[in-house]
């Protein structure tokens, strides 16, 4: 329905589509279609939702699938649809996603007894039981010690080498300070990894010295 009335959050009048927005709200249309669908694309780009509310301050209604497509440009509901699907399918225990990553994923039959899935898009390797790239030369028992080996050295180095700010209480190495202009953070080697990475330990660890 087109008309004057003044949109409730863009406050246009012109050229404004106005049309119920669930079926199940009683309100009047004072939204216009245009800004349903900005409401919906936050909705889908900020925080991955499917329970959408009606934007209408006061209405707490959900809008369901039936409604989006009325209301959606196409595009929108197809994105829509995508996210519904991908939510659906990783409720699925043997599902898996191509850990490349090429966007594809598939049900491995194999579950544990063979944790090698190959990407029927790709053809890359992922291990079923830990969900990363194929550990190319380990099975997922030496994968899980080489694992526990990595977590006990840095834990070993954190013991040994950083303590808390008294500033802030933030993990540094052992001699620096929060004055300093820039705060020295630690790099840990991965025994599963010929790389370092360099991490925010106060993510890392509960404890130190």
């Amino acid at each position: 329905m087109n008309n004057l009335s003044e949109c409730n959050i863009c406050f246009e009048t012109e050229n404004r589509d106005f049309r119920k927005i669930t079926s199940k709200c009683t309100h009047q249309a004072i939204v216009c279609k245009e800004c349903v669908n900005k409401h919906v694309q936050k909705q889908l780009d900020e925080k991955q939702e499917l329970l959408i509310p009606c934007p209408t301050k006061g209405c707490k209604k959900i809008m369901e699938r039936y409604d989006i497509k009325s209301i959606a440009t196409e595009e929108l509901f197809e994105r829509y649809d995508s996210l519904a699907f991908r939510i659906a399918i990783q409720k699925i225990p043997e599902f898996r996603w191509c850990k490349a990553p090429c966007g594809a994923g598939q049900i491995h039959i194999g579950k544990d007894n063979a944790p090698i899935v190959i990407c029927e898009n790709c053809g890359k390797e992922s291990c079923y039981i830990h969900q990363v790239i194929w550990h190319m030369g380990k099975t997922c028992r030496e994968y899980d010690e080489d694992m526990k080996q990595s977590e006990f050295a840095t834990e070993d180095y954190l013991l040994r080498n950083t303590k808390r700010c008294p500033n802030c209480f933030r993990l540094i190495e052992k001699g620096e300070g929060s004055n300093s202009r820039q705060f020295t953070r630690p790099t840990i080697w991965s025994l599963t990894s010929s790389t370092t990475y360099m991490s925010d330990l106060n993510s890392l660890v509960k404890d130190s010295v």
